[in-house]
């Protein structure tokens, strides 16, 4: 079974549930999940067309087999400098229990990016742009995956044209 339920109550605003039943989601392992997630989104018109947009969500796996309840929270915003410059921000949180038989671990990710908008060709927009994001993790994973990781990406972005 799945269901959601949406509301827009104005131009701005956006709330959403949602709940379902994975039968068997991993070939490898026993049991069912039960998903659910919520979230609210605000998007705020700027000039020159854009919007400064924020999201915050939640969602939590309840594995059957295992009886963990694995929640992860996010909240993420673009923010508009100009026309073709963009902010953007994402903090999140995460159970897993996969890295562990004996435990569930939270794992925390914390990203701040830039993208450029660089030109339009037929019906794809592109923009270049760069994210850093640093992690926070339990001590008992910090011998595989340092004190302080971090991870940097770079990226083109090519998206199709609004018409």
């Amino acid at each position: 079974y799945s269901g959601r339920v949406s509301v827009a109550p104005s131009k701005n605003w956006i709330f959403q549930i949602s709940a379902g039943r994975l039968s068997h989601p991993e070939r490898q392992e026993q049991g069912d999940v039960t998903r659910v997630t919520s979230s609210v989104h605000y998007s705020r018109p700027m000039g020159a067309g854009g919007a400064w947009s924020t999201s915050l969500i939640w969602g939590r796996n309840h594995d059957t087999f295992t009886q963990h309840n694995l929640n992860s929270y996010l909240a993420e915003t673009v923010y508009p400098l100009s026309r073709r410059n963009f902010l953007t921000g994402r903090w999140e949180l995460v159970d897993k229990d996969e890295l562990s038989v004996t435990g569930i671990f939270r794992i925390g990710a914390y990203t701040a990016g830039y993208t450029r908008d660089i030109g339009n060709w037929k019906h794809v927009e592109t923009g270049i742009g760069a994210n850093l994001t640093a992690y926070t993790l339990p001590d008992a994973l910090k011998p595989y995956y340092g004190d302080r990781p971090l991870g940097v990406n770079v990226y083109l972005r090519l998206r199709l044209k609004k018409e």
